[in-house]
Parts: structure tokens; sequence; C-alpha cells
């Protein structure tokens, strides 16, 4: 695995040297840089709480667990083409998750409105991640996971 020699990466792909377990570790990697890249801890400007926290360690977590099992489903089939099929199939179940949760996240919003209203004194203009919001979320992250992997074992099925 290159992490600086690009020439070198590219070289191999050229000459087709990378395996369909290289391409994997090279997402995993990319993937918890991005997850770790995108804390809030990392802007001044933003409140960071216990729950900020927990969210980016389950996020994570979760990203790594999911591409992992994505990639043995994957590798149980036809063992092809798994980044892109991650990336291809990765955007319209995103899309659809994406759907599917919005009214889930609008009613938990709503619930957490009315059920822990914050007293007009208390008031200020820095937002807080709740723990709803953190269970929301990772369920729906672990439900874009479940749902890719079923697309990906339908795609690479040996005798399809």
């Amino acid at each position: 695995m290159y992490l600086w020699k690009v020439d070198e990466l590219v070289k191999d792909f050229r000459l087709g040297r990378v395996t369909q377990l290289e391409e994997f570790k090279y997402m995993l990697l990319f993937t918890i840089a991005m997850t770790l890249g995108s804390d809030p801890m990392l802007y001044d400007s933003t409140s960071y709480n216990m729950y900020d926290l927990i969210n980016t360690v389950l996020f994570t977590v979760i990203s790594v667990l999911g591409l992992f099992y994505c990639y043995k489903v994957n590798k149980r089939g036809d063992d092809k083409e798994y980044i892109a099929r991650v990336m291809c199939i990765g955007l319209p179940v995103l899309i659809r998750i994406v759907i599917l949760f919005i009214p889930i996240f609008i009613l938990l919003a709503f619930i957490e409105d009315m059920v822990f209203e914050i007293p007009i004194e208390e008031e200020s203009d820095t937002y807080e991640t709740s723990l709803l919001e953190v269970i929301a979320l990772n369920v729906s992250i672990a439900a874009y996971y479940y749902y890719l992997s079923l697309k990906l074992s339908a795609v690479s099925e040996k005798n399809a």
C-alpha cells in the first residue's frame, strides 16, 4: 500500500497489480480519514459536547464495519469491482436512505423540541448535538451499509 508514492500506485494500476483487497484498504483508510476529518472538534466555531465524541466514534466504527462487511459480501460473490460497486451503487442507496430517514429526523426533532424544550433565558446561538441525533444518525448509517450490502450481494452473485 502506498500512502505517498502516487506514481508507484499508478504503475501498479496500469500493470493490474492492485487487488480487490488493496482497493478495500484504500477505501477504508479514505473513509476513516474523511470521518475523522469532519469531526466538529476540529472547528473552533462550533460547540462540542460528549454526544459529538460518541457520534464520531460510532460513525467511524459503523463505517469501518460496514465497509468491511460490504467487502466480505462482494468477495463471497465474484470478488470484482468492489470500489466501483460501492461508489456507484452507494449513491442511489444513499439517496434512498436519506429520503427514508428525513421524515424520521423531522419527527425526532419535533419530539425532542416538545419533550426537551429549552427555556427562553437559556437559549443561545450555540447548537449542541443531542443523544437522539446521535442515535438517529448512526441507525441511518447502519441502514445504509446494510442496504448497500444487499445490493452488492445481488450484483456479485456468481451464478446470476
